[in-house]
């Protein structure tokens, strides 16, 4: 048995089901043999756990986590807290953790060769981390530690992300090999916005290696923040029969747009 794994999250029922095949079908595209493995909370349906059981994944049944009473930034950070329950998963000596509306454009198996704890900085607070992309050490005393300061520990978020940073407020400060480079965890939309920029696509694109969609989720709305067409192209490596001329025209389109407004900033 694997002694890691790529783990990810799926709650609030089925409506995560595209992000997780996507997210899978990249992680397969880029040649890694270590298991992924997909926590589920009792809302998902025997139908979505049936198609990711199938698309490799391994399921593990976990219990929702309430959310303490702070204010959400993002009314969908209330249930993000069950993926405090990463830190149980003793069978594995180290997980990546990755959020299932990201995708791995390059391998990053090299992670694994990290030390608990490491993450790459947020876009918004580049002293904060974003924990969309961790590398853990699963263990039942950091998890207890961290259940028992929900309500006490702040959550600037109102989320996970809040109460992982406030739990290692000096992450910042640990030695280089505990922060990430951002290209570990590269927002979709600047991912675009180097896309429209040739002297940052040749001197920095080459480097990405997991675009995160934090804004717009691509199969959820019509996407105007970028990286419509690069999340699509993994997506259909799990469903080619929904691929079409027409679909990927309008990935393009969705694109489009925004390389012509970011085009317009000077």
């Amino acid at each position: 048995m694997s002694k890691h794994a790529y783990v990810t999250l799926m709650t609030g029922g089925d409506a995560y089901l595209p992000g997780v095949e996507a997210l899978g079908q990249s992680l397969v595209a880029t040649g890694t043999k270590i298991p992924r493995v997909v926590m589920v909370t009792p809302d998902v349906s025997a139908v979505a756990r049936a198609v990711l059981k199938g698309q490799g994944w391994i399921i593990r049944s976990v219990e929702p986590i309430p959310a303490p009473a702070d204010e959400l930034l993002f009314k969908r950070f209330a249930l993000s807290y069950v993926k405090l329950r990463v830190f149980q998963l003793l069978e594995y000596e180290k997980v990546v953790f990755l959020d299932a509306d990201a995708i791995v454009i390059q391998n990053v198996d090299e992670l694994f060769e990290r030390p608990f704890f490491a993450a790459a900085p947020d876009f918004f607070m580049p002293d904060r981390f974003n924990s969309g992309v961790m590398v853990l050490d699963p263990d039942e005393a950091v998890f207890g530690a961290l259940l028992a300061s929900l309500g006490t520990l702040p959550s600037y978020d109102g989320g996970d992300q809040g109460v992982l940073n406030a739990h290692w407020p000096g992450w910042w400060t640990m030695p280089p090999e505990h922060r990430l480079p951002a290209a570990y965890n590269f927002h979709h939309f600047i991912y675009e916005f180097m896309q429209v920029h040739e002297g940052l696509k040749r001197a920095f694109l080459h480097e990405i290696k997991v675009v995160h969609f934090t804004v717009q989720k691509p199969w959820q709305s019509f996407t105007l923040t970028g990286g419509s067409k690069v999340w699509w192209e993994n997506f259909y490596l799990a469903h080619p029969d929904k691929k079409s001329k027409f679909r990927e025209e309008l990935h393009r389109m969705q694109d489009g747009l925004f390389d012509r407004f970011v085009g317009l900033i000077e």
